[in-house]
């Protein structure tokens, strides 16, 4: 099974190929094959990345998918990582998931609750 993922970047291709290339490479593993595209409505950079059959093979890739760990997963976090970095300069973090997005946690994240005040009231 090949393993795909995509990403639109803000930035050209030349901006993403020299912030790769200053990373030390692409953060997902050199086997990855890379290609690039104009975003619809000249939004950047549509950066599409394939991982070989290697990367989606075995009982244990099926094991993984159901932790959260498998290869997609990673490769949309890391991609999802790297399009922060890039248009902002940092990975953006929340209060409620302090290390950041990963799609292990969002598997165990619960539904958000209405907030109460302290005499127990609905918020306007």
């Amino acid at each position: 099974m090949t393993v795909r993922a995509a990403v639109t970047i803000r930035r050209t291709q030349t901006e993403i190929e020299t912030a790769w290339s200053e990373a030390g490479g692409a953060p997902f593993g050199d086997d990855a094959e890379i290609s690039y595209a104009p975003a619809p409505g000249d939004r950047g950079t549509e950066v599409r990345v394939t991982l070989g059959p290697a990367a989606g093979r075995g009982v244990g890739e099926k094991l993984a998918a159901v932790v959260g760990t498998d290869s997609r997963r990673r490769l949309e976090d890391a991609l999802r990582r790297f399009k922060q970095i890039l248009e902002t300069g940092e990975v953006l973090r929340s209060d409620a998931s302090p290390e950041g997005t990963d799609a292990r946690r969002q598997r165990t994240q619960q539904s958000a609750q209405p907030s109460r005040d302290p005499e127990g009231d609905r918020p306007e």
